[in-house]
């Protein structure tokens, strides 16, 4: 077998071409035209009318883009590179697509009311996620973490493993990780559903279910490994399917098929195949799918169920086939329609951020009885605490208490993002300060498990686990201490793995 690396960049052309001038001008020449075209549109006195956003969201799009312009420049680009993966994932369609959206009209969420004067509040709220991002760039690109990650590296096992010796094992660690993962929603713990009261071992349910994740990328990954495909792969690859799609109709929200999407895409990224021209087709064509059945899936589930009350398991059953029963029967067309709309209000981020952004300073003295004061030091202090051992620990960053006090509705989860929370913490000083705190973390782990090194099962399944665990939607708060919390989990379940292997070789020997 070939041997693989995942730093594979021979899908890249090793000529540096000047990449950076051209796209500066592209990004000129589009923002010359889109004011041109706008006023040229508005006959009103007001001539940028409600477009006076999309200056700033093309600002927003370049700064996004430039690390990525960057790593490409410098024949380092890769879809899973930290920053690349930032941007394409959540900070270039939430907030460049996402203004783009809302400026447009095509987004219009009642929370933005409480947005007080729009006109300064939505491009200061653009200007702080670019300071945001670079933040994140300045960080990761600062030497001490890559040199930090390398002195790790050192100590790290050298475990080889081939593509024959991790199928049974990756196969018993997935089994386990279901059988969590049918526990945990018979509890309430996963799912469109919340109980009332945590329980002691709640948090520790749930991340046993990240067993099955862990499994599924490590078999995806030995899938494409192989050189050739037997029936066994073909009847794992089934199986991988229909788990996937199957947990995705239990979980009822709207991202959960970009995030069967993703790891595919990862495993195949990481087995270091080259990737070629189809697979870039074949990948835009399945995330445009996974993004619009998700969202019409998604958007239905929701509107039947209509709240989070925990519900016998027969009637949550119900409604996933009442779900589907409604979009078969409502037609094609319409339910694309309401997966646009649905679509067009979730992807942008730019009108809940703004909220905060514009109400954050007037609601600072109510955050102590919500319980969301100083969340961050909170959060990062109690997180190694378990339960059990304090059962009256504060629930971290309580999402219905946010949305209680800046949205005025606690039934749902409203985007805060890592920026959102360093302000309402910090002021406007913390978000660089923050994100190049988190940027330098990300690149520790960048640098011990993948940045120059040949592809290895474990190096490979453990990146994964933690990059995807990385949310740039919820609290800066909880992403460390979950990053940790994943990171025990991965390293668990791939002893597991290690165990029966090893156990595997004896035999054989």
């Amino acid at each position: 077998m070939a041997d693989y690396r995942l730093n594979n960049y021979a899908a890249y052309p090793e000529k540096k071409v000047n990449f950076i001038l051209p796209a500066v001008f592209v990004w000129g020449l589009a923002l010359i035209l889109v004011l041109a075209f706008f006023l040229y549109e508005n006959d009103s006195e007001d001539v940028l009318g409600n477009y006076y956003l999309m200056p700033w969201c093309l600002l927003t799009g370049a700064v996004i883009a430039a690390p990525s312009l960057y790593l490409y420049y410098k024949g380092k680009f890769n879809l899973f590179h930290p920053l690349v993966f930032a941007a394409w994932s959540y900070f270039f369609p939430a907030f460049f697509i996402g203004g783009v959206v809302l400026s447009a009209g095509f987004s219009q969420p009642f929370f933005l009311n409480f947005v007080q004067d729009e006109r300064y509040s939505l491009p200061l709220t653009l200007v702080y996620v670019m300071l945001g991002y670079i933040g994140l760039s300045v960080g990761f690109f600062l030497p001490f973490g890559r040199q930090i990650g390398e002195r790790i590296n050192r100590w790290l096992p050298e475990w080889n493993w081939k593509s024959e010796q991790v199928t049974i094992p990756g196969l018993l660690l997935l089994a386990l990780g279901l059988f969590n993962t049918i526990f945990a929603f018979a509890a309430g713990v996963i799912g469109f559903q919340q109980v009332e009261e945590i329980g002691v071992f709640d948090g520790t349910i749930f991340l046993l279910t990240l067993f099955w994740l862990e499994a599924a990328f490590l078999l995806w990954l030995m899938v494409f490994r192989v050189e050739k495909l037997s029936l066994n792969h073909y009847l794992i690859i089934g199986l991988l399917l229909a788990v996937s799609l199957s947990k995705s109709a239990l979980q009822g929200n709207r991202g959960s098929l970009i995030q069967v999407f993703i790891l595919v895409a990862f495993a195949f990224v990481s087995s270091g195949r080259t990737i070629k021209f189809k697979h870039k087709m074949l990948g835009g064509i399945l995330l445009a799918l996974a993004l619009l059945v998700g969202m019409i899936y998604g958007t239905t589930f929701r509107n039947i169920k209509q709240s989070q009350e925990r519900v016998s398991i027969d009637e949550y059953v119900g409604n996933i086939f009442e779900a589907f029963g409604k979009i078969s029967d409502q037609g094609v067309f319409v339910s694309m329609e309401e997966g646009f709309v649905a679509l067009a209000e979730r992807i942008d981020a730019v009108s809940s951020l703004a909220v905060v952004v514009s109400n954050y300073e007037k609601l600072s003295s109510y955050e102590e009885s919500y319980g969301l004061d100083n969340n961050i030091w909170k959060d990062s202090i109690t997180f190694l605490i378990p339960r059990v051992v304090w059962n009256d620990k504060p629930l971290a960053t309580d999402p219905s208490k946010y949305g209680d006090l800046y949205f005025n509705f606690s039934e749902n989860s409203f985007t805060l993002t890592p920026i959102g929370d360093l302000l309402r913490n910090f002021g406007p000083v913390g978000i660089p300060l923050g994100m190049i705190l988190l940027g330098f973390f990300i690149r520790i782990f960048y640098a011990a498990l993948i940045e120059n090194q040949p592809v290895s099962f474990w190096r490979a399944t453990v990146y994964y686990m933690l990059l995807t665990s990385i949310s740039y939607e919820g609290s800066y708060g909880l992403i460390i201490p979950y990053l940790l919390k994943v990171g025990f989990i991965a390293v668990l379940g791939l002893l597991i793995v290690w165990f029966f292997v090893r156990k595997a070789g004896f035999k054989r020997a």
